[in-house]
């Protein structure tokens, strides 16, 4: 296992612990469906995409806590995450984990892009692709993702 990959399964483990009736996705169900865990959540049995802390730039020296990646497109060309089966998308924040309904994170995304013009590049509510890349990804503000309706704070 890659030193990424190791340090995702540790951010996994630790929202886990959140959750009853914990579930692990196998490796197709998280590759493919683009879903981490599942288990019972607030009464209901749902499946979580887990994302640590990003860094704008992959050169950054650290992680921030202002901007989310959302990927709509892997670097395979296939649908992002954003598109997965998820329930929710689970954000680790500095104090919290930020827990959003993938559905209307979605939505909304597509939205703001579309009335940014659709314009490529990088920057809030633009189309990024990196070089070499099928990738499609784009820098949302957690400011915006947290006015959503359907999203939960949970105390680390």
């Amino acid at each position: 296992m890659n030193w990424f990959r190791e340090q995702a399964k540790i951010v996994e483990n630790n929202f886990a612990k959140n959750l009853k009736e914990v579930e692990w996705a196998n490796d197709e169900q998280d590759m493919f469906e683009h879903w981490d865990v599942k288990g019972l959540f607030k009464g209901e049995v749902l499946k979580f995409d887990v994302k640590g802390k990003k860094k704008v730039n992959r050169a950054d020296a650290n992680s921030q806590d202002e901007i989310a990646w959302i990927e709509g497109t892997n670097v395979w060309g296939k649908p992002g995450w954003i598109k997965g089966k998820a329930d929710y998308i689970v954000f680790e924040r500095n104090d919290y984990w930020l827990v959003v309904d993938r559905k209307e994170l979605y939505n909304h995304v597509v939205q703001k892009v579309k009335e940014n013009g659709v314009q490529q590049g990088r920057g809030i509510y633009k189309v990024y692709q990196r070089a070499g890349r099928q990738d499609k990804i784009t820098m949302v503000p957690f400011d915006n993702i947290e006015k959503l309706i359907n999203i939960h704070k949970v105390q680390k």
